[in-house]
This record gives C-alpha cells, sequence and structure tokens, in this order.
C-alpha cells in the first residue's frame, strides 16, 4: 500500500505563511490498491489536490468516509476527476447506507454550481459489503465507533503487507458520546504498522476542551504504545497551530513515548508526507 497525505488540518483550511511546512488544507488521504484504483480516505480540500495531480486515463476512486463533518467532505466539488468519463467513483457506506446521499448532495448547484446530474464520471453509493469489492485487492476493512459528535468511525485496513490504521476525530476520555474505551481502542489498533491518529490537542488544553470531540497528542500516544504500534502519524491539526507550534507538539510526543519506554516511531503528518507498507 502506497499512502500519500494530501491534506492533514481538521476543523477549517489554514492557509498562510505559518503554516507553509505542513500545510492549510483539511483532511484527505489517499491509499494506492493498484494502478488504477485509489482509496480515499476523507474528502477535505486537500482532495482538490488529489485530483489535481491524476492521470487523465481511466481509474476506480473508492471513498471511504470517517464522518461526514464539513472538513472532512468539502473537497469534492473541486475534484476534478468526477468531471472525467473514464472514471468510476464509489462512496463506500456500509456502515451507514445514507451516508452516499448526504455526501453528494453538496452537487445541488446551491452550494456549487454544478449539479450531481452534470457529472461525467459514473458516481454512486455502494452499501453493499465493501470487504466483497476490495478482497481482488488483498485488503480487508473493519471499523470501530469513535467518540465524537455525530457518527464518525475509525478503520483498520489491512493487508498481507501491513496493517494502517485511520482514527481521526476522537475523544479517547470522552464524557459524552462515548461509544469506545480506551482499553477497546488499543484491541482495535493493536500491532497497527502505522496509527494514523487524531492529535489536535495537547493534555494542557483538554480541561477546557472537554466535549470537543478530540485527543491530546500525550494520550495519542498512550494509545500507540497500548497497541504496540510501529508508527504513530499525528494528523488532524488544530488550524490554529503554526508549523513552529506543531514542531513542538512533536518533541512533546517524542519526550512522552521515551518516558513510556515505548518502541514506537512517531511523526507529524505533512501534505505530500509519502508512506508505504
Amino acid at each position: 500500500m502506497k499512502i500519500h497525505f494530501w491534506g492533514v488540518r481538521g476543523s477549517i483550511p489554514s492557509p498562510g505563511p505559518d503554516t507553509v511546512r505542513y500545510g492549510g488544507n483539511t483532511l484527505c488521504v489517499s491509499v494506492s490498491l493498484a494502478d488504477d484504483c485509489t482509496l480515499v480516505l476523507d474528502a477535505g480540500t486537500g482532495l482538490f489536490h488529489l485530483g489535481r495531480q491524476a492521470e487523465p486515463g481511466s481509474h476506480t476512486y473508492y471513498f471511504l468516509l470517517s464522518h461526514l463533518h464539513w472538513d472532512h467532505i468539502q473537497g469534492f466539488p473541486m475534484f476534478r476527476q468526477h468531471m472525467n468519463p473514464n472514471v468510476t467513483i464509489r462512496v463506500l457506506c456500509e456502515m451507514n447506507p445514507s451516508w452516499a446521499d448526504l455526501f453528494l448532495s453538496q452537487m445541488d448547484g446551491i452550494r456549487f454550481p454544478i449539479t450531481l446530474d452534470e457529472l461525467t464520471a459514473d458516481v454512486a453509493g455502494y452499501s453493499d459489503d465493501l470487504n466483497d469489492l476490495l478482497s481482488r485487492f488483498g485488503v480487508a476493512v473493519t471499523w470501530i465507533r469513535l467518540n465524537h459528535r455525530g457518527e464518525c468511525y475509525g478503520y483498520k485496513i489491512s493487508s498481507p503487507s501491513g496493517t494502517l490504521m485511520y482514527i481521526t476525530d476522537h475523544e479517547m476520555d470522552a464524557t459524552s458520546h462515548v461509544y469506545t474505551s480506551f482499553d477497546e481502542l488499543a484491541t482495535f489498533c493493536s500491532d497497527a504498522d502505522i496509527l494514523i491518529h487524531d492529535g489536535h490537542f495537547t493534555e494542557d488544553q483538554m480541561s477546557s476542551k472537554s466535549g470537543f470531540g478530540h485527543t491530546s497528542v500525550e494520550r495519542a500516544c498512550e494509545l500507540a504504545a497500548k497497541a504496540n504500534a510501529k508508527q504513530l502519524v499525528l494528523f488532524h491539526h488544530d488550524p490554529g497551530r503554526t508549523d513552529d507550534m506543531l514542531d513542538e507538539n512533536l518533541r512533546l510526543a517524542r519526550a512522552h513515548l521515551e518516558s513510556l519506554e515505548a518502541n514506537v516511531h512517531c511523526i507529524t503528518a505533512f501534505e505530500g508526507l509519502h508512506l508505504e507498507l
């Protein structure tokens, strides 16, 4: 699996001179399943750049959304591949069949000038067993409900080459909208090769951010250690954090992992980051 980060911010795009190194686009990660097939994790504004760099030939895109909050879907109307007649787009929504229609309803001529029936790509939802669809690539997907307002899921993407976890918009120690405990999530993420995880806050912020549906850098480290993950990728950055502040978050995370005596390699996601399994 070739994994590429197109957008790494949460909540709202944050372009500007202080976010150049890590990037200001909202969440989008691509996973190459084959030369002509890509799994797209979330469709924030980073999706625009995926579309710009796509080859002009035939291609299939499977969209797997964590949830439908605006920062996770707002890139789709500007994804120019939906105007390519050689492209197939499927919104995978076995976990909630209504998601496809809600996601695609952005293209209504009011919130965006191009309507769904004007798209030239083959665009539709797919609410059947997504693993039947993905099995020909040697990939299996399982999911878990996350602690976040609205319906939100984290994903385990397994292949013979390794396991990728995608856990974003999750409040580890939530007191409301609680669906998954720390131990349950650690078991779900057990022995992950790559754990992409919400690191929106730091622990000293959490007392004033309870209920926001996000995790501290330190707690993400503790989860990675408990799960025996090989690599932790901090993700869903607060739009108010500058590049220098994200550098400091990484130092904080690595120091915390060292204090836990955890053999986990930690990095901070940035636009253009490329990983392979």
